[in-house]
């Protein structure tokens, strides 16, 4: 089955119509995913690094089940950050992953206010980093906002990841200053 981790965002149109309008029974259409961020099963000892952000947690999330159900035997390090721990979902379900496979490691990050126990305080790709300073021989994945995914490239590459080891997709936002110019654009047009 499909899994879906979605974020209600403060006007956003796709968001905000699955949470009010999208009821059970109702069909709709689906796109398969587009990006880059997906268990590459090349070198099953190869060590394993995702970092997410929000949301960013859903590839992260199926990137770890496909490695450890596909018979994955490095490590795999799963670092997931948010501002609250209301953002820190399936906490449980990650912990019950990590009981069942010694290799796994989960590490949920709150990035403002006080980390309680269990959770890492600070940014996930500072606490990520901090802990794994040599990336030389890992495999980087990296989901969430874009300045974080932009930002994580690099000091992973610059940590000894190579290029083609380091797999990120960013979020990816309407930009509303756009749609506002496209709009006016258009009533121009009709005038």
């Amino acid at each position: 089955g499909l899994e879906f981790h979605i974020r209600k965002m403060p006007g956003g149109r796709m968001s905000n119509w699955i949470a009010e309008h999208l009821k059970v029974g109702h069909s709709i259409d689906l796109q398969g995913p587009n990006g880059t961020c997906y268990y590459l099963n090349d070198d099953i000892q190869k060590p394993l690094l995702l970092i997410g952000t929000g949301t960013g947690l859903a590839p992260l999330f199926g990137i770890a089940r496909d490695a450890l159900f596909s018979g994955h035997v490095g490590p795999v390090h799963l670092y997931h950050g948010s501002a609250s721990t209301d953002g820190l979902y399936l906490r449980e379900r990650l912990k019950d992953l990590a009981d069942l496979h010694t290799h796994f490691n989960y590490i949920p990050c709150l990035s403002r206010g006080r980390a309680g126990a269990g959770l890492r305080k600070g940014r996930a790709s500072e606490v990520a980093m901090a802990d794994f300073p040599d990336l030389a021989g890992w495999s980087v994945y990296i989901c969430g906002e874009p300045e974080m995914v932009h930002d994580m490239r690099q000091q992973v590459y610059l940590a000894g990841a190579a290029l083609s080891d380091i797999q990120a997709d960013a979020f990816e936002y309407r930009d509303k200053r756009a749609e506002a110019r496209e709009a006016e654009a258009g009533n121009e047009k009709n005038s």
